[in-house]
């Protein structure tokens, strides 16, 4: 018998309540079963027991049926039976959600939004044991997970963090107080990956004191592209452990704590396609030497899944996540208290600067170190009416706090090293860059940005829910967000020299040039670089927004919802770090607000057919959209850079979409699941970055901006989105059967495929569908199974984005790289699975 939660009892003494669920507890205990197969029963209350799947979708235990919010529900036991190790791989279940984990590319998309890294307030917060953490240590492996939810729409009056196109939650597995158990779990498939995965219950006071004891292990071959000059192979090693405490004294009181604690090493290359570089001919008569054709690598293919750096990207992860959660019930309330903290431990990163191979047998990096740990620390207090029959609403109010470091100023102090080659480093100028070697460190221009990040965001919210009637519900939310995001970046440059300047420009005398002076190399002029620091940006911008949510449902039948919602939201944007020498007009974006309006339905029909669907539209005034690989003027070191995936500007656009989940059981054994999405965002017309090459950058001009017209598609994933899966299982004997499942992903074209133009739109990747297979045997209640699995069995390989990237490393050479950045999708990987489970599991 599953528990119920203190909640959902006092909510079934409403007499209106009681007669909805008797009346809909046969169509429910069909339907649970017929989503995403299964969503399986667990120890987490994911189901009840009529076998209604259990969401917290608004705070408190409700049925997914009777909740007036798109959510979806997908519990730990699926995880496990997809073979799903990492975040990455919920997007398969989730059509619509993507979640990417690729260090500074790391990003979130719901409902066509998309979040990344150093773009302020995420777009779609992802709560981690009810904590909002960065979503970039929050999107990594998955192990010991009870329950995620996605919920789509405004968020903000009812959690933390404000959002308009939803959140994600991740809940672990609580402890068990009544029974001892565990699990353990490994993966064995392609490109060497291996995985374990276990976990231990113990009930050290039945009934009132228990621990569990989590851990995952992993190795792999990361992203596994290759480099053609490098025998060092991509790696990824993932260590994580995690201890949590469940104390409850009496059926009022109970206090969970957590702390988890992950390393992992990545070494991981920057796959690249193209030609490779065609060469040039010798110019102004011979002064500058022949470039020999493919000096930088051979011809390569997105299928090739190649590199030519000479080294790959090093990076070193240790984040610490510690999470409380108390709750009392008293007077008639719950009184809830939700702590978290994060510490990131991690040491020196070392990010590849030359992904062309523009010099070849010699890799810069870009160092980023942190000379302090940084700091992140969540505070929400919230407390909530218990449903009472004699009162016709319910009420709850709170407050969430999220501060990034001690002082309020600083999460910790990244410094940025990045080398700059100047004329000279490798020789005469003239040199081909097939003799580069090692460069000469006087004519290296040593970069330090100094970034000091901090936030300092506190919501103040309340929710009332009116009950019209037995079957009419009114709800709305007021929330007033206060948000600072200090920030300090300063950028301090060596001394350097280089040799940039033809002497015949002066008439021979290099003595005219400022700083200059005669060279080692006939014809050229060597140049002083001094020392300077750059003025320091100081941001401490202060933000004050009301939000509101307002819904009304009303249930037709046991069986039939309809609901409409409306919300606001308001997000800040963060200054373009590592984007040295960025204008300064463009450094910094405007925050953005959100409106959003939603209409839909949730259905139940026999033979637990279950129809939800929901259509909805997001308008936006000065939407964060990034844009990466614009070129600009360097102010530092008076060459053309090209902006990062950090770099944000707001343009005013509109998402409309829709989506539907289906879900059945046509057979005993047979369920299949169906979920479909789409959303699609227009420019309402603007000007925004980009590449123009009819207009010089220099210094009156130092980034271009072009037109946006209204109706320009904004998407960075594909508007369509759809998942079909299903599981088959057949008895062999009493205790031992066989299973096949199946999970077919499928992505529509993407409008937007890198910076690339073909007149005034961009260049489209097409549709592609992956499937994963598995089939095994299991016994014993499920407590173990053997499988084999094969994802993306067909080897579907397509990019998803393709970077115009110049070579800012040593500026001679820029029009020459033959090569540009690509991502493309995994490829193929098969493997075996074996998991044996006792008493608690």
């Amino acid at each position: 018998m599953i528990r119920i939660d203190q909640d959902l009892r006092h909510s079934a003494t409403r007499a209106r309540t009681s007669r909805r669920l008797l009346a809909s507890a046969a169509v429910l205990a069909l339907t649970a079963p017929a989503a995403a197969f299964a969503q399986d029963a667990q120890a987490d209350g994911a189901e009840d027991d009529s076998g209604g799947i259990i969401v917290t979708a608004r705070r408190s235990d409700e049925r997914l049926q009777d909740v007036p919010v798109s959510v979806q529900a997908i519990s730990g036991d699926s995880l496990q039976k997809l073979s799903i190790t990492s975040v990455e791989e919920v997007s398969k279940l989730a059509p619509g959600l993507n979640l990417i984990n690729a260090g500074a590319s790391t990003s979130v998309t719901l409902r066509g939004v998309t979040w990344q890294p150093a773009s302020g307030t995420p777009a779609t917060p992802i709560y981690f044991n009810e904590i909002g953490f960065d979503p970039g240590n929050t999107i990594v492996s998955m192990f010991d997970v009870g329950q995620i939810e996605v919920l789509r729409g405004p968020q903000g009056t009812s959690r933390g963090a404000p959002s308009i196109s939803g959140a994600v939650t991740i809940a672990t597995r609580k402890p068990d107080l009544e029974e001892f158990g565990g699990f353990v779990r490994g993966l064995y498939g392609t490109a060497g990956i291996w995985n374990v995965q276990g976990a231990i219950n113990v009930p050290v006071i039945k009934d009132v004191l228990a621990i569990r004891l989590a851990t995952n292990i992993e190795n792999s071959e990361g992203s596994r592209i290759y480099s053609v000059n490098s025998t060092v192979e991509p790696k990824r090693n993932d260590r994580s452990f995690r201890a949590t405490v469940l104390l409850k004294p009496n059926d009022t009181l109970s206090l969970q704590a957590m702390y988890q604690r992950r390393k992992t090493r990545l070494l991981e290359y920057t796959q690249v396609a193209g030609t490779g570089s065609p060469g040039a001919p010798a110019r102004l008569g011979g002064l500058f030497a022949a470039i020999p054709a493919n000096f930088n690598g051979p011809a390569l293919t997105r299928e090739d899944r190649a590199s030519v750096q000479d080294l790959p990207n090093d990076a070193h992860s240790h984040i610490d996540l510690l999470t409380v959660n108390a709750n009392w019930e008293v007077l008639g309330h719950k009184l809830s208290y939700n702590f978290g903290k994060q510490f990131n431990r991690g040491g020196t990163e070392f990010r590849g600067q030359d992904p062309l191979n523009i010099l070849p047998g010699f890799e810069p990096f870009q160092n980023v170190a942190n000379v302090s740990v940084p700091k992140f620390t969540v505070h929400e207090l919230r407390i909530s009416s218990l449903p009472d029959p004699d009162r016709p609403f319910d009420y709850d109010i709170g407050w969430y706090s999220k501060h990034s470091g001690g002082d309020g100023l600083t999460v910790g102090v990244p410094i940025f090293a990045l080398p700059g080659t100047m004329g000279g480093a490798f020789g005469s100028p003239p040199t081909p860059p097939g003799t580069v070697r090692t460069p000469d460190s006087r004519y290296v221009l040593n970069a330090n940005t100094n970034v000091r990040i901090g936030q300092v965001f506190d919501s103040f919210y309340g929710n009332v829910r009116f009950h019209l009637t037995d079957r009419t519900e009114l709800s709305g939310g007021l929330a007033i967000v206060r948000d600072r995001v200090p920030v300090i970046l300063a950028i301090n440059t060596g001394a350097a020299r280089a040799i940039v300047t033809p002497a015949a420009a002066v008439g021979g005398n290099c003595a005219l040039v400022p700083g200059g002076s005669a060279s080692n190399y006939a014809g050229f002029c060597d140049v002083a670089i001094p020392a300077g620091v750059r003025p320091g940006q100081v941001n401490n911008d202060k933000y004050t927004k009301a939000l509101y949510n307002i819904s009304l449902s009303h249930r037709f039948t046991d069986d039939l919802m309809v609901y409409a919602t409306t919300g606001t939201s308001y997000r800040s944007g963060l200054p373009a770090i590592n984007n040295p020498g960025l204008p300064a007009a463009l450094v910094t974006p405007n925050p953005e607000t959100a409106t959003s309006y939603e209409l839909g339905i949730k259905s139940s029909f026999g033979r637990g057919l279950r129809v939800n669907a929901s259509v909805f539209q997001l308008d936006y005034k000065g939407q964060l959209t990034t844009f990466e690989g614009v070129q600009y003027l360097n102010s530092v070191s008076g060459n053309t850079a090209q902006t990062s995936i950090a770099f944000y500007r707001n343009l005013d656009s509109r998402v409309r979409g829709f989506e539907l989940e289906l879900a059945a059981r046509p057979l005993d054994n047979l369920n299949l699941g169906a979920n479909l999405s789409y959303s699609k965002i227009k420019s309402q017309g603007g000007a925004i970055p980009c590449n123009d090459s009819t207009r010089p950058i220099n210094a009156a001009n130092p980034i271009n901006l072009c037109v946006s017209p209204k109706g320009q598609v904004l998407n960075q994933q594909a508007p369509f989105q759809a998942t079909v899966n299903g599981s088959y299982e057949v008895p062999f004997t009493d205790t031992i059967g066989g299973y096949l499942r199946f999970n077919v992903s499928y992505q529509g074209k993407n409008p937007n495929f890198g910076n690339f133009r073909t007149g005034t739109a961009f260049r489209s990747t097409p549709s592609y569908t992956v499937v994963d297979l598995f089939a095994g045997v299991t016994g014993d209640d499920s407590a173990w199974d053997v499988g084999f699995y094969g994802k993306n069995v067909f080897n579907k390989q397509v990019e998803l984005a393709r970077v115009a990237t110049i070579n800012s490393i040593y500026f001679l050479y820029q029009a020459i790289p033959g090569y540009d950045v690509v991502r493309s999708s995994r490829p193929r990987e098969i493997g075996v699975t074996a998991r044996f489970s006792f008493g608690s599991r």
